[in-house]
């Protein structure tokens, strides 16, 4: 059984419950009731709203709590204490359309549907030099995050049967082939790195140790026309809370008193996320319920910069690789009993969403300038060609943008304090969904005979406006 997200398969999702949260996590300030959307697949473009303001290009700069994120090198250069903390909002404008051309003009739909979801992204630290050689810190972020919410979306009943067929009886609307379906997805990565920094003369080494905290919702209901009744067809997820670890090395190199190169390696968290699911079965009496066992993979990352820096100005430019191929290109629930049915009618307890995501480079270049009177101006531009692929393509994960544009102000004042602010625009970019993708498979099959894959088309497209800001303190 497929779902990527298959949402043939997906079912009735129950309220989320509540979960019990560590001490790093009570400390990102609150629970975030939004969906989440990052950049760059599913991460932000850049931590931090001085990083924010240079478009997320700040690998060989340093000087920021976050390096503790990126580059825990830039530690061995600390020359006075600092705490930070700040917050990026992200404001995106999903666009969703489809449409299914059937022989019989009543089961034909169309939808097109805007969603705009925001993102909440906090982060804090603290970091204190030791040494003129040796610098430690803390810093806690949310790094990563999907998500989406959408409602009223037009449907064929699964098998195109009727409504009383569907529900054994004689109810009103019963002779309607048609329902309408609602989709919600969230899926939140945060972490607590603890890291260090030596320097030995020109080569700076860092090392940090990475918490992972991860959960994950998942929600699908299929409703009658006059939306009293819930279907067959609804599906519920939560995971249980998943945590892990992992790290991160840093190194960064002075090749003149202006120029310094830096690389850094952080390793890929593996996420079991074990947890419940709910299906809308036919007989009400019946509790469709089972255990899941699923695990997930957060992405391991290279990043190389460059940075020139003068009296004046500052330059960075970096690289940055993420092999999401090798996590999201597939991800299997496996149930303890056999409650799905998949859309040619058999039984499994087998899941599979087929994400087929692509290995991903991205750009950024980013300039700071200092002016007089405290201020500091920032620009930056970032380029990554979206890891999503037709074939992996679906209204609720990940997004299709690629080009972002940034800008930022800094405000120093004469005793160590700083305010941040950076604004950032991911340009629109629309994509359409292959007829093979799990997305259009799960809308097309209604039964082992009747196979409509080129009836039903789709397409989505992504923008984000994000709005950063953040305090800092020499102590």
């Amino acid at each position: 059984m497929n779902l990527g997200i298959n949402i043939k398969f997906m079912n009735r999702f129950p309220r989320s419950k509540k979960v019990s949260t560590t001490f790093f996590l009570t400390l990102l300030f609150l629970s975030f009731e939004t969906s989440l959307y990052g950049f760059q697949g599913i991460m932000p473009t850049s931590f931090g709203a001085r990083q924010a303001g240079m478009g997320g290009a700040f690998q060989a700069v340093g000087g920021s709590v976050m390096d503790l994120e990126s580059n825990p090198s830039h530690l061995a250069r600390l020359t006075a204490p600092k705490w930070e903390f700040g917050t990026s909002v992200h404001f995106a404008k999903i666009e969703y359309s489809d449409s299914f051309i059937d022989q019989d003009p009543n089961l034909s739909y169309q939808n097109k549907i805007v969603e705009t979801p925001r993102a909440v992204f906090p982060y804090m630290g603290y970091i204190h030099p030791l040494t003129d050689r040796l610098g430690i810190g803390f810093a806690l972020y949310t790094q990563g995050g999907g998500g989406g919410l959408f409602s009223n979306i037009n449907r064929i009943s699964p098998g195109k049967q009727t409504l009383n067929d569907t529900l054994g009886g004689d109810v009103p609307l019963g002779t309607e082939r048609k329902i309408q379906e609602d989709l919600k997805f969230k899926f939140m990565l945060t972490k607590l790195t603890i890291g260090a920094g030596y320097r030995f003369g020109n080569l700076s080494v860092g090392l940090g140790l990475d918490l992972a905290y991860a959960f994950m919702e998942m929600k699908k209901t299929n409703m009658d026309l006059s939306r009293t009744v819930e279907l067959p067809g609804s599906l519920a997820y939560n995971s249980d809370p998943a945590y892990s670890y992992g790290g991160k090395l840093g190194f960064s190199y002075e090749l003149s008193s202006n120029i310094r190169v830096a690389y850094s390696y952080t390793l890929r968290n593996v996420l079991h996320m074990d947890g419940q699911m709910k299906v809308e079965g036919e007989d009400p009496i019946v509790k469709n319920e089972s255990r899941v066992s699923r695990y997930m993979v957060w992405p391991d990352r290279h990043i190389f910069g460059i940075s020139y820096r003068n009296n004046s100005w500052i330059f960075d430019f970096d690289i940055k690789f993420i092999p999401w191929s090798q996590s999201f290109h597939t991800n299997r629930f496996i149930l303890n009993q056999p409650l799905l049915t998949t859309p040619v009618g058999s039984e499994s307890n087998v899941m599979q969403m087929n994400f087929r995501w692509r290995d991903q480079y991205c750009f950024a270049f980013g300039a700071e300038y200092e002016w007089k009177y405290g201020f500091k101006f920032r620009a930056g531009y970032s380029y990554a060609k979206t890891p999503m692929t037709p074939q992996g393509l679906n209204p609720m994960l990940g997004t299709t943008n690629e080009h972002h544009l940034a800008g930022g102000l800094g405000y120093y004042t004469t005793n160590g304090s700083a305010l941040q602010f950076a604004l950032e625009y991911a340009f629109p970019k629309s994509m359409k969904g292959s007829e093979s993708s799990d997305w259009a498979l799960a809308h097309s099959i209604f039964s082992a005979k009747e196979i409509q894959l080129a009836q039903f088309q789709f397409s989505k497209s992504v923008s984000v406006l994000s709005l950063s800001f953040g305090i800092e303190k020499n102590i």
